[in-house]
């Protein structure tokens, strides 16, 4: 019986399609980052949970595996000092053979309003727009779409604003994917 069960298992798994694996690697925010950066430890656990937001949007096509080291991973998040780009930036790079991504955050978004919320859902959303670059998927002119250009304007202070609103704790911010329809779609897309 329970060999049928596996058998199927397996022919059901051969039939959909085998889940494409990401191995992820994140840079914990040490003493140093944090002065460096103005990382807060927390920070790593957003860009976790940014991860484990698109595995979900998938429905199953995509999984995240935490690399033993970065060397090895496809998807490599650090954390930027401003140096770069307003909020972050996604590079292209090849990882034992397959493709990958460099991820800079810009964890430095102060306190805006003293809100602690407001910052770790800016530094979230962060994570989770140049994620999605590193899945493949381009900006949208659609300020519904967490793959949103402000270089199409926009009101960026709302943009965040209508996210933090959807939280009373921090930890809601695992179950609130911030993904629009039309981003579902461009993955899906972007998976084929």
């Amino acid at each position: 019986m329970i060999v049928r069960r596996l058998l199927c298992l397996s022919l059901v798994t051969v039939a959909l399609g085998v889940a494409e694996e990401y191995t992820y690697w994140i840079d914990p925010c040490t003493a140093a980052a944090a002065t460096a950066t103005r990382c807060e430890a927390g920070d790593p656990e957003l860009g976790k949970w940014a991860l484990e937001a698109w595995a979900r949007e998938s429905g199953g096509a995509l999984t995240f595996r935490k690399s033993e080291t970065e060397a090895h991973a496809r998807i490599r998040l650090r954390w930027a000092n401003g140096q770069g780009s307003l909020y972050g930036e996604t590079q292209p790079i090849t990882v034992d053979g397959k493709r990958g991504a460099m991820i800079y955050v810009l964890p430095e978004t102060g306190r805006p309003g003293g809100d602690p919320l407001l910052r770790d859902t800016i530094v979230y959303l962060t994570c989770l727009h140049e994620s999605g670059h590193a899945l493949g998927l381009p900006h949208t002119a659609g300020f519904a779409d967490i793959m949103y250009n402000f270089r199409y304007g926009g009101d960026l202070v709302e943009y965040f604003a209508r996210y933090r609103r959807l939280l009373k704790t921090r930890a809601e911010i695992a179950k609130h994917a911030g993904v629009s329809d039309a981003d579902r779609v461009a993955l899906r897309q972007a998976l084929k």
